[in-house]
């Protein structure tokens, strides 16, 4: 009889890693690679970047190769009709790859009679639908997102319709935050359905400042970050307007480091970004292209603060890596899965999103604090992501869905 599987289905974090979705699916595959139970064979499905792709990033492909070393594993890529240029695409792309997913899954599960198939995120939504999963085989879908943080009606209508198919199929549901879980409530999915997959860290997250972008002169005597990608939805405007009326107000301004990103050309949104930095006058740097050292950036002394703008926002990675780097203090709004973690005068500063205003008063008052007051605010920040490990949250999750996944090392409390 075929060895049992367990199965990961992805979209970033095998040929790159340049979302926070991809540096949670890093750490995920790093998780469960070193806690299975031997015997037990993982299979990777990443969605292929052909090395020509300006998405393609061959130190994140090392990085996961070198992590699986050791590993008994194998590697199916699969197709989303972009002929390997694009790891997420459009709702076309979404189909077209899980057409091919289930081509390559449905057979694997007729070989292997037990096993676990995570499937993570918007691309995957449709695959469901599309399976015909053994009694021996346990279904985990697990959304990063939602077009609803994107306001897209089209695409909202299909994955409603993909969340059916899973449920339909048995699957359960993973919730990286209190917010996504209400989020999956909302859309019909049964609360004892729904399993907490809580996003946090592990050792492959700490980034040093060595691996950092140096700094423009300007930033040397103190600076602001902020960093995502350059989306609307990341709310980089109500940081630019936020600043702006500080500045009319007299508040004297540390630079502002800006790393508004995606993995390719200059968009019309960061063109956008830039123009309104000029307008405003602020002294700041834009980063338009990805970086995988920016989090390196966390550990600089010239530090500031960390702000973290988002009008939308699943989970927020980057408040779990600054306090985890010691940074802060940390601002953020409270959109989705930010009011988790960015507390208000408990582990940083929080704001309305999508209200300049607001977020103005909190970087005035995290620029303001006195030194004791930001050291508490660190060390709860520390905490706080202490206790998102995420090798012992995937260790639960397997052992919840598929305790015969499990070595017994990592299986012991």
């Amino acid at each position: 009889m075929n060895a049992p599987v367990v199965a990961i289905a992805l979209h970033d974090g095998y040929f790159s890693a340049a979302t926070g979705a991809g540096r949670s699916n890093q750490a995920l595959i790093t998780a469960a690679a070193h806690t299975l139970a031997p015997g037990v064979r993982l299979v990777l499905l990443p969605v292929d970047l052909h090395p020509t792709s300006p998405e393609y990033a061959p130190t994140a492909h090392r990085a996961v190769l070198d992590l699986l070393a050791d590993v008994p594993h194998q590697v199916t890529a699969l197709d989303n009709g972009t002929a390997g240029q694009q790891r997420f695409g459009d709702l076309t792309a979404f189909e077209h790859l899980d057409r091919h997913a289930a081509e390559v899954i449905n057979p694997l599960m007729r070989r292997h009679p037990r096993g676990l198939l995570i499937a993570i995120d918007q691309p995957f939504a449709g695959l469901g639908r599309l399976l015909a999963a053994p009694p021996g085989w346990r279904l985990l879908y697990l959304p990063r997102s939602s077009a609803d943080h994107h306001a897209d009606p089209t695409r909202a209508a299909w994955e409603q319709h993909g969340l059916d198919g899973w449920m339909a199929l048995g699957a359960a549901f993973g919730a990286i935050s209190t917010h996504m879980r209400t989020l999956l409530t909302g859309k019909g999915i049964p609360p004892e359905r729904i399993i907490d997959v809580p996003g946090g860290l592990t050792a492959i997250d700490r980034v040093p400042l060595t691996a950092a972008p140096p700094l423009p002169d300007q930033a040397e005597g103190g600076f602001l970050l902020s960093m995502g990608r350059a989306q609307p939805y990341k709310g980089f405007e109500d940081l630019l307007d936020a600043l702006g009326h500080l500045a009319e107000t007299g508040v004297r301004l540390p630079h502002l480091l800006l790393a508004a990103v995606t993995d390719g050309p200059t968009t019309a949104y960061q063109h956008h970004l830039r123009q309104r930095m000029n307008a405003l006058g602020l002294s700041a740097t834009l980063w338009t292209r990805f970086d995988p050292g920016l989090p390196g950036l966390l550990h600089h002394p010239a530090l500031r603060a960390v702000v973290v703008p988002s009008r939308s926002e699943p989970l927020g990675r980057i408040p779990l890596e600054a306090f985890a780097a010691g940074a802060g203090p940390v601002v953020a709004t409270t959109a989705g899965g930010l009011a988790e973690t960015v507390i208000d005068n408990a582990t940083g500063y929080s704001a309305a999103p999508g209200d300049p205003r607001s977020l103005a008063l909190a970087i005035g008052r995290a620029l303001a604090a006195p030194p004791d007051q930001v050291a508490r605010l660190r060390e709860a920040g520390e905490q706080l992501v202490a206790g998102r490990d995420y090798t012992s949250c995937i260790t639960g999750v397997l052992a919840a869905l598929s305790p015969w996944a499990i070595g017994a090392a990592a299986a012991k409390p």
